[in-house]
């Protein structure tokens, strides 16, 4: 020790310290760069400063990196140790290690300076807080800190904003279906993964395959269909709704980029920007899925029609997804059971319950076949009534839902929506085009396949469809029920018979009159309501 040290020591009245070691914004950087290990460094030079005063210390190193004191834990102890008088003085590499988050973080490091007469050790110099100037200095380096964080801060936000804008990647690691290409700076299609994003579009847009046939359904039942099947989720899991539900409605997999840029509120925290303020890119980098499935999904996801949710163990049976306890308005269910009897003679009688039953305590209870033969008798009566009261019956039983009784409406939205989707292109390639990206000749083909499918969409007649989409055909109507029965009829599996049946019923409503006793069963009405589709010729196809 020399004579000078000795000279601090006995002037401060230093006994311990606390050696904080962090890493800094530039340390991360240069450790990409170059590999080398700069919390090590920073170790090895504070530990020759220490060393030579001979006064003990304790080392605290932080392995990550943040500007709040709340992110990080080894410093929110090293102030606990302060605070309650276990150091005397605290040894950082520079000032700006201790902390360069918020004001408040800076406003705690510097009271508890004062409060406990805690000195600072750097390499250079040793901060007394009972000197004015010192005190000055460390506010200024404090201050500059922050001033130096929030300053790289905009310039990395520009820089990832100007990239956007060019279409270049700049959210993170890539998303699940692409890879990034460093050089580029864009998405690229990862084949192996998108191959598993096309599936999955596939079965949520045409349907599972169940024995052979497809079968609509919703984001559960597809989850476990997945999860059966053997496709992992993309940390290699099994899959559940809401994931599956945010990687349909992802716009990256046509193609389109956003960038959710922020902004600052007056007390210094950083919130997102209104949706509408987002940089919004098309053709940004390859698309996975085709506009035509990519819309097909999202009506689906919109409209989310009703389809029964049955185990993926079992076929859905006849009267899945239909019936609605009128009382409470909640969905029936099937109730199977098997109960065996002992006879007089040894022998053993098995009698098969099937019920029709609302869950909530108290409500509808019928008999499931009962049910099923009143809706066929219904349909049945239908094809035998004459012009007039067919029509009067029909204007009482169909009921024109959000997915059958507004088809023009519905492709006016999609067209609507397309069009729009085409302008956002045109002005895409404009502006590639202007700024030297697009050659002549990219740029007239792809100008002139935008206009194609503008033209091929102002090309496209509603009107007719709209004057016939709510007109009463009792020929059609009588047609498609004798072809519903005979379906009915012939088909071999239940899951056939429930389609058949919900492609003319919308839902129906179950009432019990009077309770049943015993083998007496119960006396119910039913309300059937019947899809637009009646009037739709070919409505099994």
């Amino acid at each position: 020790m020399t004579p000078s040290q000795k000279r601090v020591l006995d002037e401060y009245g230093i006994k311990s310290i606390v050696n904080y070691l962090r890493k800094s914004r530039q340390d991360e950087e240069r450790e990409k760069k170059t590999g080398e290990d700069t919390l090590h460094e920073q170790k090895k030079l504070m530990d020759r400063v220490l060393s030579s005063y001979g006064i003990p210390y304790d080392q605290e190193p932080e392995i990550g990196s943040g500007d709040k004191i709340s992110s990080r834990p080894v410093f929110q102890r090293v102030i606990k140790d302060l605070k309650a008088g276990k150091y005397d003085a605290i040894a950082v590499k520079e000032i700006s290690r201790m902390g360069r988050g918020s004001y408040t973080d800076m406003g705690t490091i510097y009271d508890l300076i004062i409060e406990k007469n805690i000195y600072i050790i750097t390499p250079y110099k040793i901060y007394d807080p009972n000197n004015p100037t010192d005190l000055r200095q460390i506010r200024f380096e404090l201050f500059m800190s922050r001033e130096e964080f929030e300053t790289t801060r905009e310039r990395l936000s520009g820089g990832k904003v100007n990239a956007a804008m060019e279409g270049k990647w700049v959210a993170g690691r890539a998303p699940f279906g692409y890879t990034y290409d460093q050089s580029k700076k864009r998405l690229e299609i990862n084949e192996e993964e998108a191959e598993v994003v096309k599936n999955i579009f596939d079965f949520y847009a045409n349907g599972i395959i169940i024995n052979g046939r497809r079968k609509l359904v919703q984001f559960r039942a597809l989850s476990t269909y997945l999860n059966r099947v053997g496709i992992k989720s993309p940390r290699g899991g099994n899959w559940s709704p809401s994931p599956l539900r945010n990687l349909l409605a992802n716009e990256r997999y046509i193609g389109r980029m956003k960038y959710r840029t922020t902004k600052r509120t007056p007390n210094g925290k950083q919130v997102p920007r209104p949706e509408e303020e987002h940089i919004v890119v098309d053709d940004a980098h390859p698309a996975i899925i085709d506009m035509e499935t990519w819309q097909r999904v999202q009506n689906r996801m919109e409209s989310r029609e009703k389809t029964p949710r049955s185990k993926m163990d079992f076929e859905p049976c006849e009267l899945a997804g239909l019936c609605v306890c009128k009382k409470c308005g909640k969905k029936m269910i099937r109730q199977y059971s098997v109960q065996n009897y002992k006879r007089k003679d040894g022998g053993i009688t098995k009698y098969e319950k099937e019920f029709l039953w609302c869950t909530n305590a108290g409500c509808t209870f019928v008999k499931y076949r009962h049910i099923e033969e009143d809706l066929l008798l219904t349909l049945s009566y239908l094809k035998d009534l004459d012009d007039t009261r067919l029509t009067k019956q029909l204007e009482q039983f169909v009921v024109y839902s959000d997915n059958d009784d507004k088809p023009v409406e519905d492709m006016k939205k999609h067209i609507n929506a397309k069009r729009e989707e085409l302008k956002r292109r045109m002005s895409f390639i404009f502006d590639k085009y202007e700024s030297g990206i697009y050659s002549d000749e990219i740029f007239l083909e792809r100008k002139a396949e935008i206009e194609n499918q503008l033209k091929e969409l102002e090309n496209i007649n509603l009107e007719e469809r709209e004057e016939d989409s709510k007109e009463i055909n009792t020929a059609v109507a009588r047609e498609n029920i004798s072809t519903i029965l005979e379906a009915y009829h012939a088909a071999q599996h239940k899951s056939d018979r429930n389609e058949i049946l919900r492609a003319v019923f919308d839902h129906v409503m179950v009432e019990v009159i009077e309770k049943g006793r015993g083998r007496i069963p119960a006396k119910h009405a039913i309300y059937p309501i019947l899809k637009a589709n009646l009037f739709k010729r070919g409505i099994l196809k």
